[in-house]
Formats: structure tokens, sequence, C-alpha cells
């Protein structure tokens, strides 16, 4: 199982932190060869499902088994559904994968530390928060086009994800990006490797369209503890 890196925290500014602003980011949550492993994982080795919001904002997962019995132009006029819905509501595009059910032997092992106590531990005391259970584990990748418009999640009490993009620009887009209730943006987390950011569930947020000359994929691990 990979090793999660808890030592060289400060654990109570962390916790401050979050108690202020709702949201903190961690680098370096991971061995480097460990989170290079995960990367690969997400990489060469994950089964992907399309994620998507259907024309009447009802979500929808397309397996990649399901995409093969689909036309282009059927699958198409669903990706413009998502695109379209997105103008007036919550809306998303992008690739992910069940971690909770699906029996992915790549990512198994970081799977098994995020469902692990040790790591609803760590986050409780970075965040103050106590008696952490894990709600949902995705993995994500957002891919040129993709995004998720502004939305929150009241059912959870913190919401994590953890960055396992390489080498990213800041003007391709794909930030995590918090709005204020005026609409401004508060703030913005750009995709960096191995990067763990934590942030309550109640706080507005979207994640940027992915520009359409980024130079590859989005990847993270996402989940949400009640």
């Amino acid at each position: 199982m990979p090793t999660l890196l808890t030592d060289q925290y400060d654990i109570k500014g962390y916790e401050s932190r979050f108690t202020g602003k709702g949201r903190i980011r961690l680098e370096g949550a991971l061995p480097e060869d460990h989170a290079q492993r995960v990367h690969h994982a997400l990489e060469q080795q994950t089964p992907w499902d399309l994620q998507i919001v259907t024309k009447d904002g009802k979500p929808a997962i397309l397996s990649r088994a399901e995409l093969e019995t689909l036309s282009p132009e059927i699958i198409q006029t669903r990706l413009q559904d998502a695109a379209e819905r997105a103008q007036t509501g919550l809306s998303y595009l992008r690739l992910g994968l069940d971690l909770i059910e699906a029996d992915t032997i790549a990512l198994a092992p970081f799977a098994n530390l995020l469902k692990s106590e040790a790591f609803a531990a760590f986050c409780g005391r970075l965040t103050g928060l106590s008696g952490l259970e894990l709600a949902s584990l995705d993995a994500v990748c957002y891919r040129n086009g993709d995004f998720f418009t502004q939305h929150t999640d009241n059912s959870a009490r913190l919401c994590f994800e953890w960055n396992f993009t390489q080498g990213w620009r800041s003007d391709w887009g794909g930030q995590m990006l918090f709005h204020s209730p005026s609409g401004d943006i508060e703030g913005g987390i750009m995709p960096r490797f191995n990067d763990l950011s934590l942030c309550a569930g109640d706080q507005p947020r979207s994640i940027a369209s992915v520009a359409p000359y980024a130079g590859g994929p989005r990847f993270s691990i996402t989940g949400r503890f009640g």
C-alpha cells in the first residue's frame, strides 16, 4: 500500500486555515515514486466511463462497453446536451470511475489507502472534523473541453481532490475555482502533481473548462466524507 506522509505538516496551522477559509492544500502527501505509480495507473490502466449530465439535468454514466454500441452521432448529441445544460445549471463532462464499486487492480493499493481509517483520521486532524466516514471515491480525468459547472455538496462534511496531473500550465484551464455569493472568484487551485486539496462540502466551486490546446489530460482522485 502507498505510504501517507503525515509528519511533515504543521497540523495546527492547516486546521486554523481550514477553520478560517474552509479549504486547504497540501503539497507532496505521497512519496514521489508512489505518486508516479498512481499517475501511471490513471494514464495507462484505468477503464474509464463517460460521466455526463443529460439534457433534463440527470447524471448519466456510459461505460466503455455502452459507448461501443452507440453511433458517433448519438455520442455527439449526448456531449452537446451536456454543454447546453451548462448554460443554465449544473452540468459536467468528464471521464470517471467509481473506486468504491469498481474492481480496478492498478488503483487498488491507493484506493485502499484512501478508504482506510488512517486517511480519514489524517483529514480529520487537518480540518478539526471528527468522525469522518468516506461516502464516495472516484478516479477522474478531464480532457480538452471537459468541465464541471458551479456546484456545492451540502450533504458532504468534507470533500477532497488528490491531483496527479503532470506539467500543467495555468492557461490550460482546469483549475478548481471557489465562488463567492456575489459570483466573484475567491480563489483557485491549479492542477499540480501530488497535491491534496480539502474543502468543506458547502463551498461553491467548479472545475474550469480545459482549454482545447491543453497538452494532456487532468488526472485526479476525488472523494467525499460524511
